[in-house]
């Protein structure tokens, strides 16, 4: 299962793919995206996951350059909710140091969404790949 997501322009900013032989959930996060753009990407992606199931999600936002720090309330009281009620308990977030999205990672890791489900910051895709297959393990023990 896969689904991209388009600005006003027509170009992809969000690209979204449920892994299934990883049990993963993968999103990726291209240039800069409005607090619109962010919403409806979102959405999408809680409809992969509402229908997978999965807890497991990958974050990736080394792409990214756009903030959002004005979105920080819409996530917690809107998508977070949605994101539990959909399975996700697992969230890895890949960003650049001290990068938009770095600051990202940590808005959802301190507040009422890293309260609620398991988030980490990562530099590498590996990392945080390896750390969501620890999870996995965890689970199935």
């Amino acid at each position: 299962m896969f689904a991209r997501v388009e600005n006003a322009f027509g170009k992809v900013y969000y690209k979204i793919e449920f892994k299934e032989e990883l049990n993963i959930i993968q999103a990726e996060w291209y240039g800069f995206t409005t607090k619109q753009d962010l919403k409806k990407a979102l959405v999408v992606g809680l409809q992969l996951h509402e229908e997978t199931r999965c807890a497991y999600r990958l974050n990736d936002n080394t792409a990214f350059s756009g903030p959002w720090a004005d979105a920080v309330s819409w996530l917690e009281e809107e998508w977070l909710p949605k994101a539990y009620e959909a399975g996700i308990r697992y969230l890895a977030h890949i960003a650049r140091p001290s990068s938009f999205g770095e600051l990202a990672g940590e808005a959802l890791q301190t507040g009422k969404i890293g309260a609620t489900i398991e988030v980490k910051i990562f530099t590498e895709k590996e990392e945080a790949l390896n750390w969501l297959k620890a999870k996995q393990e965890l689970a199935n023990v």
